[in-house]
């Protein structure tokens, strides 16, 4: 049974694979108001490995000038480029899934054609290419090994042939008898950007007993509101904010306010 929202954070955990928590724990400490307390704690829920090339270097032995490429994240960049850099490949329009995606391809030398419009995630995008005639015309979206299909429905719909390229796989990590996870509840602040990861926490949660809280009744930020809803299927029952985009700056503003929120 969860005690509510009003216990003071204590604790905020960040989530995001090894070594990818810098700009977030930098946004964090510049947006912190005085005498705000809470410790930082990185706590990774996803372990990222490359998957065999083939599959990418058979799309980039068939990839044509007139198609799309569009890379879902700065992960999906990165992960390409290491099995060819980008400036080497065919001459082809690119896209991107959000800024931090358009900025790692611009720093690859490959700066994106497209954009999103509004929303990071693929929503803008579409709405990015609205006017893009897509009839016949291939789309390569490279990404990890699962993830959301909305983007190929959409386009397929409007004539493309999308094909998925995995460049990189998740895999969950973490114990249910690490000391930040067994000492969650309401005071701790799990910081979840990856849909995955959501569900990678939950693996991690104890049965709820009686009165007992535990880490289904820690409090959440997530990026928008399919984060949330998915966090209410899998039982998660504290305080849930929507950070509203990936960006650092937008999560870190979701943190603070939780934060302050508890101390009134």
């Amino acid at each position: 049974m969860t005690q509510g929202n009003a216990d003071p954070v204590d604790r905020v955990v960040l989530t995001r694979p090894e070594d990818a928590n810098h700009s977030l724990r930098a946004a964090l400490l510049e947006a912190r108001p005085p005498r705000m307390p809470a410790t930082f704690s990185d706590y990774p829920l996803l372990r990222i490995r490359p998957r065999d090339p083939g599959e990418l270097l058979d799309a980039l032995a068939a990839m044509r000038a007139s198609d799309l490429v569009v890379f879902v994240s700065p992960r999906a960049v990165s992960m390409a480029d290491a099995v060819r850099p980008l400036e080497e490949w065919p001459e082809a329009r690119v896209a991107a899934v959000g800024e931090a995606s358009g900025r790692a391809l611009a720093e690859a030398g490959r700066p994106a054609d497209f954009l999103p419009d509004g929303s990071e995630d693929s929503e803008g995008l579409l709405e990015r290419l609205a006017e893009v005639d897509m009839r016949g015309r291939t789309v390569w979206i490279i990404r990890g090994e699962t993830g959301r299909g909305l983007l190929a429905e959409r386009l397929a719909e409007r004539g493309a042939r999308p094909v998925f390229v995995p460049v990189y796989r998740r895999e969950c990590i973490g114990r249910s008898d690490d000391t930040v996870v067994a000492r969650s509840g309401p005071g701790t602040v799990w910081v979840v950007t990856a849909p995955q990861a959501i569900d990678c926490l939950a693996r991690l949660a104890g049965p709820a007993d009686g009165d007992r809280t535990g880490l289904l009744d820690s409090t959440l930020v997530v990026i928008n509101e399919r984060g949330r809803d998915r966090a209410r299927e899998l039982g998660f029952r504290g305080e849930i904010a929507v950070a509203g985009g990936p960006s650092p700056a937008a999560l870190a503003r979701a943190v603070w306010a939780v934060v302050g929120r508890r101390l009134q």
